[in-house]
């Protein structure tokens, strides 16, 4: 259920010194606004960095591989909690000094995952006009992502099994990336940043189940045919047709755009296509919607999930 995870907590009385003598490495960071002393170092799995200035210790690790489990696995809630947990004894042992517990760590990175199944292939082709808010898709080998214009990567849609080069159960995996100055909401509450809040089935899934509905993929893919009927009959047989001629183009090159197609004329077929409810378009005939796992959203369940995000 999820990756990577970058945790902080402020500590004061942490000396670079003596961060040195553990075998930290130091550096200085430089800005317009002066320099800052920073401490760095991995161990166990976990990369730590240390600000002095602000006394700010920062881990970050993939939780598979601190479980000992492939990365190619998906880990469950429990698992996870297990992992952070782990994180933070090895960060305490790292740095020679007890550290806050979990309730005052917050969360600077955490990336959900889920895998399906199903042959990859059928729908990385599928994605034309999908694309998360404030994004440009980038194909890349065998995945798509979606970056920001600062050159983040805000989600990726692989084959996992083409990047480990080896058999994987659940090859088809969808990545979203939560940084820390994204805003993300679930069920129109804004996300906070304390462990507990990142360790919810709730958040997790709500942050998968929003990015799936953002690129089309919760919902029925279409055939070629199947977009051309829907075009026509939101747009109008003219417009449509010339719609669907463009699209079709699309999906013929790869999801390469004319040369003399301009910004402004994609952006307008983009928004049209999302309207009609394409975003992802099948050259092999209609693909089943990616699903996820239905939530438990009894009182009850929801009290056992919070009591046991208070232990961690």
């Amino acid at each position: 259920m999820l990756d990577t995870v970058g945790l902080g907590v402020r500590v004061g009385g942490l000396r670079i010194g003596g961060l040195l003598e553990r075998g930290w490495s130091v550096y200085t960071r430089t800005s317009l606004d002066g320099g800052d002393v920073w401490a760095s170092t991995e161990a166990g799995g976990v990369r730590l960095s240390y600000g002095a200035g602000f006394a700010w210790l920062a881990a970050e690790a993939s939780l598979p591989p601190l479980m000992g489990i492939p990365n190619s696995e998906l880990l469950d809630l429990a698992q996870c909690r297990e992992a952070v947990k782990m994180m933070r004894g090895v960060a305490e042992a790292a740095v020679g000094a007890e550290l806050p517990s979990l309730d005052d760590w917050r969360a600077s990175r955490f990336d959900v995952v889920w895998s399906w199944a199903c042959e990859p292939s059928l729908y990385l082709g599928a994605l034309v006009g999908a694309r998360l808010p404030r994004t440009e898709p980038v194909r890349y080998g065998s995945s798509v992502l979606w970056k920001t214009r600062g050159g983040r990567t805000r989600a990726r849609l692989y084959d996992k099994a083409e990047e480990v080069g080896a058999v994987v159960g659940l090859p088809h995996r969808l990545e979203r990336q939560v940084r820390r100055r994204e805003v993300v909401k679930v069920d129109g509450v804004k996300v906070g940043r304390a462990v507990g809040d990142v360790l919810s089935e709730k958040v997790c899934f709500g942050v998968l189940r929003d990015s799936l509905a953002d690129l089309g993929l919760d919902r029925p893919i279409p055939s070629v045919g199947q977009t051309r009927s829907l075009l026509v009959n939101a747009l109008g047989a003219r417009a449509g047709r010339n719609s669907w001629s463009l699209l079709h183009y699309l999906i013929e090159s790869g999801g390469v755009w004319p040369s003399d197609v301009s910004e402004w004329t994609r952006r307008k077929c983009e928004r049209e296509w999302r309207a009609v409810g394409v975003s992802a378009v099948s050259a092999v005939g209609e693909l089943p919607p990616l699903t996820l796992p239905e939530r438990a959203s009894s009182e009850g369940s929801e009290a056992q999930e919070t009591e046991r995000a208070e232990r961690v």
